[in-house]
């Protein structure tokens, strides 16, 4: 460690005598069990805020072009990631990483742009810089410049937005805050707008089954969002204001305070407040195009460190209240008689507290984490005067994990451990048109598991991770009805993954794993609630069960802007067993059932086919254009016919441009979404002004960003939907909402036209 410092502060003093360079060139080593100095081989080399970035070559050498940013990140797997200021004036650098002794599980780094990971998990991470290319508001906007994420409104009253990953629905990706278990059960609906875009610090994206030490859950992939925190984030005081042309208001706020002496601990406040202010009809159909939404989101977290213990705690309440439907609706009408508007109200209430530490043992390479977390989540929902819902969940998420690097070079990795999953949802649900009532008081989930996970780095060119887990599950019901039955059932989870860097720019991977999941059939689909089909559950549901492999590729390459990148990947999902929410089979019911077994000796009977490419250039400094395209294929099978996915394009691609002036004084982005022509369901028995086609034509989604940037703060303008693509009556009887032909779920285009927005951001260092 001396030797770093002297080396650092020799370098420092020679800076008169540089001059200033277009590339930097360096070397990257650890000092050996005997002192002597080893080179880092595919250490990963980056500058801080930017998608620039090499890995070093066999003898631990790299060259880097220069950019506008001075600050130079260095990780690999097995080290602690570490930063340096490199003066304009200096060329070279020689660097020694520290050997990781923490749990990559409680010690998260994240750092701003769009990059993939260097981790063995095909992984893209969106930084700050990435998510301020677009106001993303919460979550589900965050993904306008991500062609592997869909988000979409499932319905065209609720103002609710999902998303969807390999053309399979959200449900089947596991979300993550901060590797804790989010967005679940009753969150489902609303719960990706309980996350404030300017709170996030950076999202890592996962395609295909993900690390068994996060749970059984993912199928289709994981999302993991990181908060900011208090003693990674620069900024002493945050502030972002934001309205658009629909009358949405948005303030957000966050805090860094220090505590103590010698900052061991710090803590932060983040506020986010949105409202909706006025009602808007612009398609003259009678319905307000977004519903009337307020949310009051507050959050305090606490970080501590010390030689031997790391910790986060963070306590979260979000109160989000909204109602919609017809102009002249207001929540009050609900309590009148019949013969009123046609409305939809919901109100939820989160909270949401989450501690995770690590303790070093005595052994410098040992380690163990714990996870401990509770959400308690309340929603009263109405639709119209003839639905409502009403959820109560109260879930409760434990997981204790221990981890050893050993063996020469610190090759071997092992990650052990136990997790507990434990929910208790209460649902009722009324339908007073149909005298449908169904209530669980009593619904408890218990998922108790162990786990371990193994990694050896064959060489520093070659990873391989193979995991396993097994997890008993636990159904117990009271209930009034018996519409549902107990299911206890050992869920057996393996997992692997290959990392292979052939050279120093390219770069395979490999996956391959299975996923549970305990399907909430009301949690899941509230929007289908917005509708007069009346529900038919055809036989008992049972746990999903899946099976997922994919590899991918990326490939680096220089151009006079930086580093410019090709990656392409390919996944394939095979179900076990799904349970099917089937809107074709009757244009007046929603059928819903387990799809399993096999049909006249067919045994595939639902699959998923997905497969990416996505090309970043960098023709000149600060100018970057992205270019993507993914297509999937989703089938199931009905009646001995693979049947392709209802509301989903098989077909999309994406255009992005990003330029910056010197120094960031000015951003511009452009970003162009290109959907093609999706399968809808069949509505050809309706009378003919309440058909619908039976398939959609292809459209584009245009959206412009302008940032200007002062010393402390920065404005920035924009617009959505800039060609002004809207769906013609996406709400069908929209003129007798208490009809039998109603339904206001098929909507495949967006429902509103332009929509501009302006927006300031103060940030004090």
């Amino acid at each position: 460690m001396m030797r770093k410092y002297v080396l650092i502060g020799v370098l420092l003093a020679l800076l008169g005598f540089g001059s200033a360079q277009s590339t930097l060139t360096g070397k990257v080593f650890q000092i050996g069990e005997n002192g002597d100095t080893v080179a880092v081989s595919n250490a990963a080399v980056q500058w801080l805020h930017t998608s620039i970035g090499t890995h070093t070559d066999q003898d631990g050498k790299f060259t880097l072009n220069r950019t506008k940013t001075d600050t130079l990140v260095i990780s690999f797997p097995t080290f602690l990631p570490d930063t340096m200021v490199i003066p304009r004036g200096q060329n070279g650098l020689t660097f020694f990483l520290n050997t990781a002794h923490n749990l990559n599980e409680v010690s998260i780094v994240a750092r701003d742009g769009s990059y993939i990971s260097v981790q063995p998990i095909y992984t893209q991470i969106i930084g700050t810089e990435g998510l301020r290319r677009a106001a993303c508001c919460n979550l589900a906007e965050s993904f306008e410049s991500s062609v592997a994420i869909d988000s979409e409104f499932p319905d065209a009253v609720s103002g609710a937005r999902q998303i969807s990953m390999l053309g399979l629905a959200g449900t089947y990706s596991q979300i993550l805050l901060e590797n804790v278990p989010y967005i679940r059960l009753l969150s489902h609906q609303f719960g990706l707008g309980f996350i404030p875009g300017s709170w996030m610090e950076s999202i890592s994206l996962s395609k295909g089954t993900s690390s068994v030490v996060n749970g059984f859950e993912a199928i289709t992939g994981q999302i993991n969002v990181d908060y900011k925190k208090p003693e990674s984030n620069l900024e002493r005081f945050f502030m972002n204001f934001y309205a658009n042309s629909m009358g949405k208001g948005e303030l957000a706020m966050n805090t860094r305070i220090p505590v103590g002496k010698n900052e061991k601990a710090s803590t932060n406040f983040l506020v986010f407040l949105a409202d909706q202010l006025v009602k808007m009809d612009m398609n003259h159909d009678g319905f307000m195009d977004v519903p009337r939404n307020r949310q009051v989101n507050v959050m305090n977290r606490w970080d501590y460190k010390s030689p031997v213990v790391e910790g986060r705690t963070m306590v979260d309440f979000v109160w989000d209240n909204r109602f919609g439907g017809q102009m002249a609706f207001m929540p009050s009408c609900l309590n009148e008689p019949a013969d009123v508007p046609y409305g939809f109200t919901a109100d939820n209430k989160r909270v949401d507290v989450i501690t995770k530490n690590g303790f070093l043992l005595k052994g410098e390479h040992e380690s163990i984490g714990t996870i401990l977390s509770y959400t308690g989540h309340w929603l009263h929902s109405r639709y119209g005067y003839a639905h409502a819902y009403l959820g109560n969940q109260q879930s409760v998420y434990a997981n204790v994990l221990y981890s050893n690097k050993f063996g020469a070079k610190e090759r071997h990795k092992l990650t052990a451990g136990a997790s507990l999953q434990f929910d208790c949802l209460n649902e009722s649900y009324y339908d007073d048109m149909d005298l449908y009532y169904y209530d669980r008081p009593h619904h408890h989930d218990m998922i108790p598991g162990v786990f371990a996970e193994y990694a050896f780095i064959i060489d520093p060119k070659l990873v391989v991770m193979a995991g396993m887990r097994l997890d008993y599950n636990m159904v117990r019901d009271k209930q009034y009805s018996s519409l549902w039955s107990s299911v206890n059932q050992l869920f057996w989870t393996p997992r692997v993954h290959l990392k292979w860097q052939a050279t120093k720019d390219l770069s395979f991977r490999a996956s391959a794993g299975k996923g549970y999941r305990n399907a909430h059939f009301f949690a899941e689909n509230q929007s289908l609630m917005l509708s007069s089909r009346t529900l038919h559950f055809d036989g008992h549901p049972s746990p999903e069960e899946a099976w997922n492999a994919g590899a991918s590729a990326v490939w680096q390459f220089n151009m006079p802007g930086g580093k410019a990148s090709l990656a392409v990947d390919y996944f394939y999902t095979h179900f076990v067993q799904q349970m099917i929410v089937d809107l074709d089979q009757d244009v007046h019911a929603v059928h819903y059932y387990a799809l399993n077994g096999e049909y006249n000796g067919y045994h595939n009977l639902s699959r998923s086919h997905s497969a990416q490419v996505e090309l970043t250039l960098k023709p000149l400094q600060r100018f970057e254009i992205l270019l993507a395209y993914r297509y999937n294929d989703v089938r199931y099978m009905r009646n001995g016919v693979m049947r392709q996915k209802d509301m989903m394009s098989p077909h999309k691609a994406l255009v992005n441009l990003n330029y910056s002036t010197p120094y960031d004084k000015w951003k511009f982005n452009i970003n162009c979404q290109i959907y093609g022509p999706m399968p809808l369901p069949n509505t050809q028995s309706n009378p003919e002004p309440y058909r619908r086609p039976d398939v959609s034509k292809p459209y584009c989604l245009l959206a412009a960003q302008i940032t200007k940037k002062f010393r402390k703060w920065e404005i920035y303008a924009g617009a959505e939907n800039l060609l002004n693509v809207k769906q013609k009556d996406p709400i069908v009887q929209a003129e007798n909402p208490f009809g039998e032909y109603f339904d206001a779920t098929m909507v495949y285009k967006p429902i509103t036209g332009i929509m501009g927005y302006v927006g300031v951001r103060v940030i004090l260092k």
